[in-house]
């Protein structure tokens, strides 16, 4: 492991967003388990389909926040150098 990789592991809040990453993975595809097992027949095909794309949407917009504010603030200094 280089000098760059070991800046890059020890950066501040790189933890938490890892969690957070894992655990809203999990938590959606729970969600879409009980979703299609229990509540999906009660809605025709095209809102179920909206209701996945709209969780899916859900999830990449808090992992992008969260992933977007580190990436702005350590991603010049653990990027390629020229």
């Amino acid at each position: 492991m280089n000098d760059k990789d070991e800046t890059v592991i020890k950066t501040p809040g790189l933890a938490w967003r890892i969690s957070l990453s894992i655990i809203m993975g999990m938590g959606w595809l729970v969600f879409l388990i009980l979703w299609l097992a229990f509540v999906a027949p009660r809605f025709t095909l095209y809102q179920n389909l909206a209701i996945i794309f709209v969780s899916i949407l859900i999830v990449c917009a808090v992992l992008g926040a969260a992933w977007a504010s580190w990436g702005i603030k350590y991603g010049c200094r653990c990027g390629k150098e020229k």
